[in-house]
């Protein structure tokens, strides 16, 4: 890709009234960074308002270009939903859409306006309370369409699961974790970022063919990380959940545990995604390549071409 747009950027405001005050405004200075750049991509934030999502104690910072945290509950800064948009692109009525890590189910509501609502738009998420959040949200703006499933995407059953044509990761996913391109129409695209020993790389992500991914290297960056089970309920999964009203099973995943709360997010069946996307830091290292972990699960039934 040839948009060399930082994924991070740091804005440093003392002042909180300097934020934007409306939706309106949040998508303005989205556009004026170049974070958002298309027709459909801007309308798309216009249409959805980032404040109904967030708890009504922080609607102040609902409109600030920044993460914010409350609880379970996490959205991540819209500069990052808004390049994650520019590169899924193209995004059209009817595709497929799975998020990993889907939270408040404001970014499954984002994605719901470029594929409209006969469309699979599906999300996985660790948390209960913040599944149920993301439901209530969805509801109140006539978006009951998106479907969202509990349980943790590393205990997914990929030949079981759908493939969806885009997928977007909202937390790091383990250097194990090269099985998910799996989840790819032929021609499908992912967003998301992968461990690499001990940093992060944001990759994008292209089946090109049932044996071969072209994988693009967008930068290092630092994410909160999908919530790995513990080793002891690694067990098979159960059977296939019924399908869902409006597009065909997902996969079959266990629920996740209430046990070791570390920085993510993730989850099973029917898709949708950003929940569990972490603290991120600017790390501008655009182009910045770093070498294929090794450890990455079934290596050799598929090959990469790394650009």
């Amino acid at each position: 890709m040839g948009d060399h747009t930082p994924w991070f950027l740091v804005r440093h405001r003392e002042d909180s009234d300097e934020f934007p005050g409306s939706n309106a405004g949040l998508v303005q200075e989205l556009v004026s960074s170049g974070s958002l750049r298309t027709e459909k991509g801007i309308a798309a934030f216009k249409a959805v308002d980032r404040q109904h999502f967030w708890p009504s104690e922080g609607k102040k910072l609902a409109y600030a270009d920044m993460p914010l945290r409350n609880g379970r509950l996490h959205l991540s800064a819209p500069h990052i939903y808004a390049k994650a948009i520019e590169s899924l692109l193209p995004l059209e009525p009817g595709m497929s859409f799975l998020n990993i890590g889907s939270g408040t189910g404001y970014f499954n509501s984002i994605i719901s306006e470029m594929i409209g609502p006969l469309a699979t738009n599906h999300g996985v998420e660790i948390w209960p309370e913040t599944l149920a959040h993301a439901e209530r949200c969805c509801a109140a703006i006539g978006k009951s369409h998106i479907k969202f499933t509990l349980g943790n995407v590393y205990q997914l059953d990929v030949s079981k699961t759908i493939r969806y044509d885009r997928i977007y990761l909202g937390a790091c996913a383990n250097s194990r974790s090269k099985y998910l391109y799996r989840l790819l129409e032929v021609g499908g695209v992912l967003i998301g970022p992968f461990q690499v020993g001990y940093s992060q790389q944001l990759r994008r992500v292209v089946r090109q063919s049932e044996t071969q991914f072209n994988v693009e290297l967008l930068g290092s960056v630092q994410f909160a990380s999908l919530i790995e089970p513990p080793a002891a309920s690694q067990t098979p999964p159960p059977a296939p959940p019924p399908p869902l009203a409006g597009g065909p099973p997902v996969a079959a995943v266990a629920a996740a545990p209430e046990t070791r709360p570390r920085a993510g997010a993730a989850a099973s069946p029917p898709p949708s995604g950003e929940s569990a996307a972490g603290a991120e830091q600017e790390q501008d290292e655009e182009g910045e390549e770093e070498e294929e972990d090794d450890e990455f699960a079934d290596e050799d039934e598929f090959e990469d071409d790394v650009d």
